[in-house]
C-alpha cells in the first residue's frame, strides 16, 4: 500500500504541473513491487500488458520501473471535467445577479493545474482569474474558519427547490383531472409539492419559511422533498427526491379540524433544520438534513 500511495501522489503532482501546450510525454514511476504483482496477476510482463491495451504507442514502458504517457492522453483526462466546470461557470454568469461579476477565484487542487487555468481563460475571455497560494487548501481553511466563526457567511444560494408533500384543493385550471379525488364532500389532489424555497434563491443565515396545515389523521406524516425544478407541481415529478420524514401524533381529545400543524424550514446553514409544531398542544418534532449530500 505504501508503494500504491506513492504512485498516486506522484500522479497528483504530475497532473497539477501539466502544461496547456505540453507536447512531450509524461513519465510516471511504477514501484517494482506493484509491477511484480501485475505481472503475476496477468501472467505477462508489464510491457506486454500495456501493448495489449487500446492505447498502442501512446502508453509505453521505459526501463525497469517507468511508464510513459503521451501528452494527448493526459489532455483527454482533463477534457470532460474542465468542460463541465466551464459550462457551469458560464451558466452561473448568465444569471441577472451575476452580470457585474468580472473576477473569478479558482480554488482546490484542480485549480492549481496550468492546463485547467489556461482552458478557463480561453473559454471565459474578459474575466480576471485569481489563483491564490496553496489553492488546494483553500476549501479546508475556509471550513476551519467557518467552524470557528460561522457568521462569516451571511447568505447562501440554494442548489435545489425544497418543500413538502401536501394535499391541495382541486383546481381545474392547474391540476390534471385524473389526479382529482372526491373526499368528504370536496375534490382534492394528493402529492402536491408545497414549495418552501426555490432553486437559485438567496437565503440568509437563520432565515425561516413556515407553512400551516390542518391534520387529517391522528398520525401525521410530513415528507420533505427537493428537486432541481424551480416550479414543481407534484412530489412524483421526475427529479423529485425525498430527503426525510417527520411523524407526529396529534391529540385525540381535540378535534383534528381544530388543530394546526406549523412546519418550519430554517435555511442558511450547511444543514436544513425542519420543525413541526402542533400549535394547539405545543408539541414539536424536529429533523436535521445535511444539504451537502
Amino acid at each position: 500500500m505504501y508503494d500504491y500511495f506513492d504512485m498516486i501522489r506522484e500522479f497528483e503532482v504530475k497532473k497539477r504541473k501539466f502544461e496547456f501546450n505540453c507536447q512531450s510525454d509524461v513519465t510516471f514511476r511504477i514501484p517494482v513491487a506493484l509491477k511484480e504483482i501485475t505481472e503475476k496477476a496477468f501472467h505477462q510482463s508489464l510491457s506486454d500488458r500495456v501493448k495489449s491495451l487500446k492505447y498502442r504507442k501512446k502508453v509505453f514502458t521505459r526501463g525497469r520501473d517507468k511508464l510513459g504517457v503521451d501528452s494527448s492522453i493526459m489532455q483527454s483526462w482533463f477534457t470532460e471535467p474542465v468542460s463541465k466546470t466551464v459550462n457551469h461557470i458560464s451558466s452561473a454568469l448568465k444569471e441577472e445577479r451575476m452580470k457585474d461579476v468580472g473576477l473569478i477565484v479558482l480554488v482546490e487542487g484542480f485549480a492549481e493545474s496550468p492546463y485547467v487555468q489556461q482552458r478557463i481563460k480561453e473559454e471565459l475571455p474578459g474575466k480576471q482569474l485569481i489563483i491564490p497560494g496553496e489553492a488546494g487548501l483553500a476549501v479546508l481553511k475556509g471550513a476551519v474558519m467557518f467552524g470557528h466563526k460561522s457568521d462569516i457567511i451571511s447568505s447562501r444560494v440554494m442548489d435545489y427547490t425544497y418543500g413538502i408533500g401536501l394535499r391541495s384543493r382541486y383546481d381545474e385550471k392547474k391540476h390534471p383531472t385524473d389526479r382529482a379525488k372526491y373526499d368528504n364532500g370536496k375534490w382534492w389532489v394528493d402529492k402536491c409539492f408545497g414549495i418552501f424555497v426555490r432553486m437559485n434563491a438567496e437565503v440568509h443565515v437563520d432565515s425561516k419559511v413556515t407553512h400551516v396545515i390542518v391534520p387529517r389523521h391522528e398520525r401525521g406524516t410530513i415528507n420533505i422533498y427537493r428537486t432541481k425544478d424551480r416550479a414543481p407541481e407534484f412530489t412524483t415529478d421526475p427529479g423529485c427526491e425525498q430527503l426525510g420524514q417527520i411523524i407526529n401524533y396529534h391529540d385525540t381529545d381535540i378535534p383534528l379540524k381544530e388543530q394546526k400543524v406549523k412546519t418550519t424550514f430554517m435555511f442558511g446553514d450547511t444543514e436544513l433544520h425542519v420543525f413541526c409544531e402542533n400549535v394547539m398542544t405545543g408539541k414539536v418534532e424536529t429533523l436535521t438534513l445535511d444539504l451537502s449530500k
